[in-house]
């Protein structure tokens, strides 16, 4: 059995963040990578994510998943020692998966919750949350590939999953897209982004400036951003959100969503 970095990268990661292990043979019997992001913003006491996939067969995931551990220790060290979360996606009846990763000393404690709201057709009854006061809520100029990559771009310093602008240029042509930035005079406040359908909508990100949360400002983009889809007579707005991200879940549950089940586990632990 040997284990070297494959030619090219596992999905989307580097190729020396990525493993192969084929055995005497010569066949292939294990794969995976680790991508990482840094969230500061996002995830303030552990900002380092380095994600995990991995694929092999019984006989290699254990010499496997020792490379891909004392590559995330490495990826670690050339972060500066930030505080990190090595995590993996698992399926919620993954039970092997589920079982491997947590004997290996992964908890599961963390997942990908699904929340909904029920967009109200009537606006009078709902009670409005208002934006501090001195801050205005403008569209994103979204018009030249520049500026729909600087919005992606900030969006990514928040832990907004990286997409292209080819895809951000699709998402404009749905029948809901929302992208509005809150500013105090020139100083940044936050972003919203909303994309979807007539039925229903995706809450694709709500992110708010460290020094200004706590003040209201996601739950008010977040009404702004109901009404505008009330007008439009959208059904439903989804959101996402980790469930150890718990200032998030609280800002949701605030603004009226209703959890609707956990749609993935993100077996993890702490480095």
């Amino acid at each position: 059995m040997r284990i070297y970095h494959p030619v090219r990268g596992v999905g989307g990661a580097l190729r020396e963040d990525s493993f192969a292990i084929i055995d005497d043979a010569g066949v292939e019997i294990g794969r995976g990578g680790l991508e990482y992001r840094i969230v500061k913003k996002m995830m303030p006491d552990r900002p380092l994510h380095i994600e995990l996939s991995m694929n092999a067969h019984p006989s290699a995931s254990d010499t496997l998943f020792g490379a891909l551990s004392a590559r995330a220790e490495s990826i670690k060290t050339e972060q500066g020692g930030l505080p990190a979360r090595l995590f993996t996606r698992c399926a919620i009846d993954d039970s092997e998966r589920h079982e491997y990763f947590t004997r290996m000393g992964f908890d599961d404690f963390d997942g990908e919750e699904l929340f909904v709201l029920h967009v109200p057709q009537d606006m009078s009854t709902r009670r409005r949350n208002y934006s501090p006061l001195g801050t205005k809520s403008i569209d994103v100029d979204l018009r030249t590939r520049a500026r729909r990559e600087e919005f992606l771009l900030s969006l990514k310093e928040f832990g907004y999953v990286e997409h292209a602008s080819e895809w951000l240029e699709e998402r404009m042509k749905d029948p809901v897209f929302i992208a509005r930035a809150m500013y105090q005079g020139s100083d940044f406040v936050g972003h919203i982004l909303v994309t979807g359908s007539q039925n229903e909508a995706m809450l694709e990100m709500v992110c708010v400036e460290p020094k200004w949360r706590g003040r209201g400002v996601a739950s008010a983009m977040i009404d702004e951003a109901i009404m505008q889809l009330s007008s439009q007579q959208v059904g439903y707005l989804l959101a996402r959100s980790m469930r150890r991200n718990k200032s998030a879940i609280q800002m949701m549950r605030r603004s009226g969503f209703d959890w609707v089940r956990s749609e993935e586990y993100l077996l993890g632990r702490d480095l």
